[in-house]
């Protein structure tokens, strides 16, 4: 594709930013927001603010380019069509179903691009891995009247994601207002989420025979960390199947309940936090899928932690001044709209360049160029040429990013992971303070002088 002379500037200095503007055009469209709402939506309506308008104005929050949602508000007042309280009023009441609609929607689209980029092989043949885990908003700053006279922190909600290992997508999410809320409460939800195929990794609070047991009358397959209070029954003989990375493997059939599966047993060389040495896993996948191979499949289930930690650290998915649960919801959405549109990104990078440095891209590196370089992009460059970018089909913008993609300089947003550290023991003193330049002076009269010839 040609590029006028001042997009072209910007895909040789800020190709990160571009991909993203781009991405944002096809899936961030008013179009787009709008048919959702009108689709799923069922007690709000639309009078003075289209539903766009406030999930534009939200994106500015949560990919870090407004400070505020008024500070966002503010940017673009001369087009509201309302005041900030009206725009408060609606932003409070946006429905959980649309926030989930929103995410699903936008992962099919993001998804199709995906897999015509590059795609992770599935861990087991037969199965989409998917990792469920679940997410609670932080304590909001924002009081509500009914708060102000409370010490303890107030949780705006809470929502259990769907990680899916191939496309490193967010591809579901159940949300929820009760931020204390069991997840196994939100089970029922998350049971329409799962198809045949399907093979769900999920941590010990999942580990229930509902759960076992549903998924596999729909086809799928599980592989969930055992709960101490879930009560196995020994059906054989543990049986030793080798070692995984983190300790010794065995295997043996159990039943919890009325369901039977097979328990693989890692007796770890190093212990957990609570000091114990023996993690159970339970699964209903076939024998010829060995013991040893889902131990070490089961340490991949921290991919999810580590997209939940670019949610916070990266996007701010978590707005703390808003206290309405509907309001901090709907922004946690859009954030994972927003961390899809980096993975997105990674697939393109993938695709153009050495699979050995596939994994070696700093998503912190792309999200800091996203800020700095966004609103003089939107300045330079004219809406007409983005537009184009909402109308060609998902082949040609796959090929897009990956001609944008093969110009980027590596070196520029790599990871640049830190060595370990020597623990030394440190001596104990009476003064808490030190002057940092007396320790250096020391160092310079210890240190000979070199001489100059």
């Amino acid at each position: 594709m040609v590029f006028g002379e001042i997009f072209q500037r910007f895909v040789d200095k800020r190709p990160m930013a571009v991909m993203t503007r781009m991405l944002l055009e096809k899936q961030f469209s008013d179009e787009f927001f709008n048919a959702v709402f009108a689709d799923v939506a069922t007690a709000q309506y639309e009078r003075v603010f289209a539903f766009s308008t406030i999930a534009k104005v939200m994106a500015e929050v949560t990919f870090g380019r407004a400070n505020s949602v008024n500070a966002a508000f503010m940017k673009d007042r001369k087009n509201m069509a309302a005041s900030i309280t009206c725009f408060y009023e609606k932003l409070q009441h946006v429905e959980p179903a649309v926030c989930e609609e929103l995410v699903r929607r936008s992962a099919v689209n993001l998804g199709e691009i995906v897999s015509l980029l590059a795609t992770r092989a599935e861990p087991v043949a037969g199965y989409r891995l998917r990792f469920l885990d679940g997410n609670v908003l932080t304590a909001s700053e924002h009081r509500l009247l009914e708060l102000r006279g409370e010490a303890t922190a107030a949780i705006p909600g809470q929502s259990l994601v769907f990680y899916d290992y191939a496309t490193d997508l967010i591809s579901d999410l159940v949300a929820c207002e009760d931020g204390q809320a069991s997840e196994r409460r939100l089970l029922p939800e998350v049971f329409k989420k799962i198809v045949r195929g399907d093979l769900i990794m999920a941590d010990r609070n999942l580990c229930t025979e509902l759960m076992f047991s549903t998924t596999a009358a729909k086809g799928a397959a599980y592989l969930v960390r055992h709960h101490r209070q879930s009560r196995l029954v020994p059906e054989s003989k543990a049986k030793d199947c080798g070692r995984c990375s983190t300790g010794r493997v065995f295997e043996r059939e159990v039943r919890m309940r009325g369901v039977r599966c097979r328990a693989i047993i890692i007796v770890r060389d190093k212990p957990l936090e609570d000091g114990k040495r023996k993690l159970t896993l339970l699964t209903n996948l076939p024998a010829q899928e060995s013991a040893a191979k889902l131990a070490e499949l089961y340490l991949k289930r921290w991919t999810i932690e580590e997209a939940f930690r670019q949610l916070t650290e990266h996007l701010s998915c978590e707005v703390t001044t808003l206290g309405y649960p509907k309001a901090a919801l709907f922004a946690f959405s859009l954030a994972v709209l927003g961390y899809n549109t980096l993975a997105c990104i990674q697939a393109a990078l993938r695709a153009a360049g050495d699979p050995e440095k596939a994994e070696l891209w700093s998503n912190f590196y792309i999200a800091w160029e996203i800020k700095t370089a966004f609103d003089g992009m939107q300045i330079a460059i004219l809406p007409e040429e983005w537009a184009v970018f909402g109308t060609i089909s998902n082949a040609e913008f796959a090929q897009v990013l990956r001609d944008i993609a093969k110009t980027v300089d590596h070196a520029q947003y790599a990871k640049r992971p830190r060595k370990g550290k020597k623990s030394v023991p440190r001596k104990k003193v009476k003064s808490k303070h030190v002057s940092t330049a007396k320790i250096l002076e020391k160092r310079r009269l210890r240190t000979p002088v070199e001489t100059v010839s």
